[in-house]
């Protein structure tokens, strides 16, 4: 999103924010492409590269859309990794100087490893209930999952 409007006029804004809202708040997957493709007809004339861009990543943009609505958020939004590296600047501008570059990444691998930690015992809303769903679905059994992760 904020790669799109970062290359529109400030005029079209907030017109094309709430048009591409729409699409990524979509019910599933057939009517965000339905959305997407309005969107896409509407200002190809004023913005034929960055249209042409959307279209070319069309997949990629809607990988989302095949989980179950109530962790899409979860997924699409980058809140908590701006989380992250906001923590590791304010950790890191504390230290002022390291004595070598060695020194800041075993640093910063320690604080990783720590918010690690950290987001795995976070438990997140329903997930197991959403998850189970991502399953049936998709007819996942640990023999799958295990072959594909092996893949």
């Amino acid at each position: 999103m904020r790669n799109i409007l970062a290359k529109v006029r400030v005029q079209h804004r907030n017109i094309i924010a709430t048009e591409i809202k729409e699409v990524f708040h979509a019910k599933d997957k057939q009517e965000a492409e339905q959305l997407f493709m309005k969107f896409i007809q509407k200002w190809k004339n004023i913005y034929p590269n960055l249209m042409n861009n959307l279209l070319t990543i069309r997949e990629n943009i809607f990988t989302y859309m095949e989980l179950p609505e109530g962790i899409r958020s979860m997924v699409y939004t980058n809140n908590a990794l701006e989380r992250l590296f906001k923590e590791l600047k304010r950790r890191l501008k504390t230290m002022e100087m390291c004595q070598s570059e060695a020194s800041a990444e075993k640093y910063l691998y320690l604080l990783l490893r720590y918010q690690n930690e950290k987001f795995l015992k976070r438990k997140l809303k329903n997930w197991e209930y959403y998850f189970q769903l991502y399953r049936e679905q998709h007819s996942y059994t640990k023999e799958n999952i295990h072959s594909e992760v092996i893949l």
